[in-house]
């Protein structure tokens, strides 16, 4: 009978991959394999005076930067998480050419709702003081963001309030990408009710805040997912809808919650095309434009 013996690149990306599927944030290794030849990264620069109030700007290498910031807000149930876990994130938009901000945030139980918001928002306003000079680059953002991340990236969206008081109500949201999300979020939850105790009516819901203003949205999710079900995707598409605003959304079929966001790292592209499908949107809204 013949013996057949695996590639030892290949054992190592399943490894790396059934690591980060099985475990919260093993984003160690997996930042370990990641290529780092296509950008550069200031790290730790402050926007307020929390020692969590700090953010990284990943520039691409070549300094061919696209008009539109990225800025990807991480998950983690806002009691979790650091920007440092997601290089691997900031490396791949920085490969597409998007400059890419990545900042912290306060936590639960240090802080609740809106705080965690509300310092996504600054780090939005204070970006523009550190960006290259040229192209008035800061104009236009792309707001992404995974799980608790990509709510708070639905709620910047929907509702103005946040940018403008920090001063950054002139920043136009060009496109939302959101992955994983619970957009129309359990209060009663028991992940989620002490972090919004101090909720008022639907102001931490980003589909009851939707509008006709709302950016071209791109909404990705996993079947598979037992954190935030493929419902709240599903729910949120059609709200858009109703208002008309343009709205794609991709589910991938035997997807989990983590595997999404894991696979936008170039080792683990085989999980699922999400790096692709969101390259594909943004190339479709004509976001892939250079600065000139």
């Amino acid at each position: 009978m013949p013996s057949y013996s695996l590639p030892i690149s290949f054992v190592i990306l399943l490894v790396v991959a059934v690591l980060f599927v099985t475990a919260c944030h093993p984003t160690r290794v997996l930042n370990s394999v990641v290529p780092s030849g296509s950008y550069t990264v200031e790290r730790d620069i402050p926007f307020g005076e929390n020692e969590r109030q700090n953010m990284d700007l990943y520039l691409p290498n070549d300094g061919n930067y696209n008009q539109d910031i990225m800025v990807f807000v991480y998950g983690g149930a806002w009691d979790q998480g650091a920007k440092e876990q997601f290089e691997f994130v900031g490396q791949a938009f920085a490969r597409l050419g998007y400059i890419t901000l990545i900042p912290n945030y306060r936590l639960y139980p240090e802080v609740e709702f809106p705080a965690f918001v509300d310092d996504v928002a600054m780090a939005i306003g204070e970006m523009r003081n550190h960006l290259p000079e040229s192209c008035n680059l800061g104009d236009r953002i792309i707001l992404s963001g995974h799980s608790a991340g990509a709510h708070t990236a639905a709620l910047l969206a929907a509702d103005p309030k946040y940018l403008t008081q920090y001063d950054a109500q002139d920043i136009e949201i060009s496109a939302l990408i959101a992955l994983s999300g619970p957009y129309d979020l359990p209060l009663d939850h028991e992940r989620v009710r002490n972090k919004f105790s101090k909720v008022e009516g639907d102001e931490a819901n980003p589909i009851a805040l939707a509008n006709a203003k709302m950016p071209p949205t791109l909404l990705i999710h996993g079947e598979a997912d037992t954190v935030a079900e493929s419902a709240h995707a599903e729910k949120f598409q059609r709200r858009l809808e109703s208002l008309s605003v343009p709205v794609t959304i991709k589910l991938y079929n035997r997807t989990r919650h983590a595997s999404v966001v894991a696979s936008l790292a170039s080792p683990l592209r085989f999980l699922t095309p999400v790096y692709d499908d969101i390259q594909s949107f943004l190339i479709a809204e004509q976001l892939d434009k250079r600065c000139k």
